[in-house]
């Protein structure tokens, strides 16, 4: 009787421990995720020459209430070459993903690519899409 008793106040332990760690998670989780807003998402160059390299900027707008950090720009292809606000972006504040996109080893017509952005928000990747219809000299 006495191990049973020793048993059940383990286990009601055990849990009590895992409740709490779960709730602290889970707040500290919230306290490090904002929310980004893009001025738009997606751009259109229109016609470009191939062997030309054209340029966009992506603004955005920290419109949450913690610093936000933009962690990794990723592209579609290696045509396509971003830079970004790499310092914290406080809340209110802009920032700009700026993508470079190389028309040179591109075949003609119409062209669709994305840049998967990584921060800390919610959700953690958000997608930005340009195109272009590359034409003959």
């Amino acid at each position: 009787m006495k191990k049973l008793v020793l048993f059940i106040c383990s286990v009601t332990l055990c849990c009590a421990a895992c409740n709490t760690q779960s709730t602290e998670n889970k707040q500290t989780l919230t306290d490090t995720i904002t929310s980004i807003e893009f001025e738009s998402k997606a751009y259109s160059f229109g016609q470009v020459v191939k062997g030309e390299i054209v340029e966009h900027s992506y603004f955005f707008t920290n419109t949450g209430n913690i610093d936000l950090i933009i962690e990794e720009v990723d592209p579609s292809c290696g045509c396509t070459t971003p830079e970004w606000t790499k310092e914290p972006v406080k809340p209110g504040e802009k920032g700009k993903i700026k993508v470079r996109f190389d028309t040179q080893h591109q075949s003609l017509g119409n062209k669709t690519k994305q840049v998967a952005v990584y921060s800390n928000t919610s959700p953690t990747r958000n997608i930005l899409q340009f195109s272009a219809q590359v034409v003959a000299e």
